[in-house]
Order: structure tokens, then C-alpha cells, then sequence
């Protein structure tokens, strides 16, 4: 922590990032490779708060058998800087997997993705604080004139002039399940700390909410955890869909795309991402639906169902009776009333991101909003201020509703908006001229002049 000025308990920073997942490590790799290139680093006191132990990405859900759904050349640099030691190649390289990795056919595996974002967060130690989460943001203002925030941890207040937003979003909870989370009612982002509570064996009974990757992967995780295993999978559609996997739904997750969905209106927006949301939301991989229905058919032939589907159905209501939980379904059609009795109950509902991120509450005198309500972000990803001197926001990875699909729980910008992020951080910085420095991993040395 020698690196801060410290005014009293209160440290001056010069960039402050909330969280240090996927979004905040490629901001990091991309401050890091700026300082490679130049051979001084663009800010002296940078620092990513990160309310977890480490960076492990998902580590809650990271299950046997399961793989990423994007190509491994949109990792956390290669889009930006195919040159960068911090690429999924050198991550290969180094653990001595390249060629293997070659014949298998198949995209990388969760486990090995999140090795791999590991291995990157362990050369940026030095960028983040771990168990340190941001508990609030605070307005510094003089006369009505946003000057600053302050940065309230556990740990004590940083003071900064740019504040980049890198936490990523909020797990989805249905209002019906939200006093009864805890325990054997859970989020999948939970879904490994919860699923042996107490250490005993697996619960016999279970719910499973949501027609997406993360509930499919979790109703078959059930039923291969114990012979004896129930599992009531319910939907408010037909059921589980196939994800849009084509070349043409996916072009959306292009970096024009972001552009062309940027230029929209606020309500035209909403319309595009409805239509393309199945591209990344609300769907399964062909082998995982080929699987599921075997599962169901096959239960039918025996006589002996351990799959349920509960199609067309809205939760009217969550009860705990006892160590169980009562739910009663709709039919959505037909208005017909279902009372099932569980032990547990996974929420495989996804994620969200809200209108205004919970931390900037204390700061919205001075948020400008777009028509809809949600934050004005440019294409550059700052948020728009009003009344505000010298003070930068950066939304990274938290701005679906004015970028599009790629800025939805995706890889797609990840490395290309951390580059848009570090420019605009830059910007705010004194123009001058760097020295050459090369690196082991990068094949030219590179003189570059400092942004504007």
C-alpha cells in the first residue's frame, strides 16, 4: 500500500475499478501492456477492489463436463493485442498444452477457462485488493459541483477523480424466492456452496427455475448426482430452446454491431435485444436438449420419471413448510394451479443489469439518464455527468442496455472495450512522449506517444 498518498485514512488514487472478474482483469492487462509498450506505467496509484478471494471465474458453477460458448480467440487480450503475454495462447504455451489443446476438438472447458483467467489475475496481483469489496461510492462535491468520489471498503475511503464500474451483473431473483434465499434456495452463481449443505448427502427433491444454460446444466447436474434424485423443471415457455449458435445471429456480437446498436433509440434498442437476446440468454446447447429429452423420454419407457416438465408455468408462491418448501404453479394458458413440495430449489434465472447500478444511488443528482431511465453511456463507455468537474465514470461490462449483446455477460468486447476504457482514461492525462522498452513475449519494440 506504499504506493498511495494517504491523507489522513483517506488514500488519493488516480483509478479506482470496482471488481476484478473478466471485464476488470482485461482493463488491467490492457494498463499493464500500455506500460510494456511506453515503459512507464499511464497512472502511478491504480487499484481494483474485488469483494471475492481471488479472480476464479464461476467458480460456484464450474461443472464436469461443461465448456465455454465462444471462440477462444476472444479471451481477455487477443482482439485487441494478438502480441499480448496475457493471450489463452500463452497461457497454453506456458502450461504446455498447445499442441494438445490443437486435436481436441471442442472449445475450451469451464475448468481450464477459468484456470485460465486465473493465471492471468495472478501477474496483476499487484492492481487488485481481494476480500476488499466496494461498500458505497460518495459524492466529494463543492457548491453543487461533483469534484470527486469517495470509495468506502471495509478497509477504509479512496478518494479518485476516475471510477470505472467492473463489477459485472446482478444474479436475477424472482420476487416469489427472495425471502427465502438461503440455505437450499439458491442462485446458480451459488450453486456448488449450496447443492451439499451441511456435508450430508444431496437433497431428493428439487425445483429447477429457468430455461437457459446455467438451469439446464444444473437439472442434469441433479440427476447425476444420486440415483433417486426428483428434479421439477420449470418454465414459462414451451420448455428448453436450442441457443441461436448460427453465423448469422451470432454476426451480433460483431464490434460494428456495437456501434450500429449504440446509434439506436432507447426503445428501438429494446426491441433489437429482445430479438437477439436467444443468442446468449434463454437457451441450450444442441447436445445438452438432445441429452435432456433422452433423460425424459427414457423415464417415460422405465416407468420410473425423475425428470419433470412443468411448461407454461409462473411461480404463484414459495412457502417453507418444515425442511421443505411448498410452490404452487400456474398454467399461464389454461390457469390451472400445481402444488409441488421440494427440498431445494435452484434459481436458474440469469442476470441483469439495473437501470442504476446500486453503488452510484448516492450519486444521481448528478447521473444524466436517457429516456428510458437507464444510464446515458457513450459510445465510449462514460457515463454521462451533469454538474461535475474533472470527474470520469467508465461502465465496463455493465452497460447491455446502450451496447448491445456483447456487453451481456459475454467475452465478445471484453478485450476491445478495455482498450476503449484505457484511452479514455488516458485522455485525462498530460500529453507526452514515452520511451522504448520491448518485452520477452512481444516480437518489435514499440515507441508510442501518449493520448491526448
Amino acid at each position: 500500500m506504499n504506493q498511495f498518498e494517504i491523507e489522513g485514512l483517506r488514500q488519493e488514487l488516480d483509478v479506482v475499478s470496482v471488481g476484478f472478474g473478466p471485464a476488470g482483469i482485461a482493463l488491467a492487462c490492457a494498463l499493464e501492456d500500455e506500460a510494456e509498450d511506453n515503459g512507464k506505467k499511464p497512472f502511478a496509484r491504480v487499484r481494483f477492489f474485488e469483494k471475492g478471494r481471488d479472480s476464479t471465474w464461476h467458480g460456484a458453477f464450474l461443472l464436469a463436463g461443461t465448456d465455454i460458448n465462444h471462440h477462444v480467440f476472444r479471451d481477455l487480450v487477443t482482439p485487441r493485442n494478438p502480441r499480448s503475454r496475457f493471450s489463452f495462447a500463452m497461457y497454453l504455451k506456458e502450461k504446455g498444452r498447445l499442441y494438445k489443446f490443437g486435436l481436441l476438438g471442442r472449445p475450451a472447458s469451464r475448468v481450464e477457462w477459468s484456470d485460465y483467467i486465473g493465471w492471468v489475475a495472478a501477474q496483476l496481483k499487484d492492481y487488485v485488493s481481494y476480500d476488499e469489496g466496494v461498500l458505497d461510492v460518495l459524492p466529494v462535491a463543492e457548491k453543487g459541483i461533483l469534484r470527486a468520489v469517495d470509495v468506502v471498503t471495509a478497509q477504509g475511503t479512496y478518494r479518485t477523480k476516475r471510477l470505472v464500474l467492473s463489477h459485472g451483473s446482478l444474479p436475477r431473483i424472482p420476487e416469489a424466492f427472495s425471502a427465502h434465499l438461503g440455505g437450499r434456495v439458491f442462485h446458480t452463481s451459488q450453486y456448488l456452496k449450496n447443492i451439499h449443505l451441511g456435508g450430508g448427502p444431496i437433497a431428493q427433491r428439487w425445483l429447477v427455475l429457468g430455461s437457459g444454460q446455467s438451469a439446464g446444466e444444473a437439472v442434469a447436474h441433479l440427476l447425476g448426482a444420486a440415483p433417486t434424485t426428483q428434479v421439477h423443471s420449470v418454465h414459462r415457455g414451451v420448455g428448453f430452446r436450442v441457443g441461436q449458435l448460427g453465423q448469422f445471429p451470432n454476426m451480433a456480437f460483431l464490434p460494428e454491431q456495437v456501434d450500429y446498436f449504440h446509434e439506436l433509440e432507447p426503445a428501438r434498442r429494446s426491441k433489437v435485444f429482445d430479438e437477439i437476446r436467444s443468442t446468449n440468454y434463454a437457451g441450450i446447447d444442441a447436445d445438452e436438449s438432445q441429452a435432456l429429452y433422452s433423460f425424459l423420454y427414457e423415464g417415460e419407457v422405465s416407468g420410473h420419471q425423475r425428470l419433470n416438465l412443468h411448461t407454461w408455468s409462473d411461480v404463484v408462491s414459495v412457502e417453507k413448510v418444515g425442511d421443505a418448501y411448498s410452490v404452487v404453479l400456474r398454467d399461464s394458458n389454461t390457469g390451472l394451479e400445481t402444488t409441488l413440495y421440494v427440498d431445494g430449489i435452484v434459481l436458474g434465472t440469469g442476470y441483469e443489469q439495473l437501470a442504476v447500478p446500486p453503488l452510484l444511488t448516492l450519486l444521481q443528482p448528478w447521473l444524466l439518464r436517457d429516456e428510458d431511465g437507464t444510464l446515458a453511456v457513450d459510445r465510449h463507455y462514460r457515463v454521462g455527468l451533469q454538474h461535475s468537474e474533472g470527474v470520469q465514470i467508465l461502465a465496463n461490462g455493465t452497460s447491455e442496455k446502450t451496447h448491445g449483446i456483447s456487453d451481456a455477460q459475454s467475452f465478445s468486447m471484453v478485450a476491445l472495450r478495455a482498450q476503449q476504457l484505457t484511452d479514455a482514461l488516458m485522455a485525462t492525462q498530460p500529453r507526452q512522449l514515452a520511451s522504448v522498452v520491448s518485452h520477452p513475449a512481444r516480437s518489435r519494440s514499440i515507441r508510442v506517444e501518449a493520448r491526448p
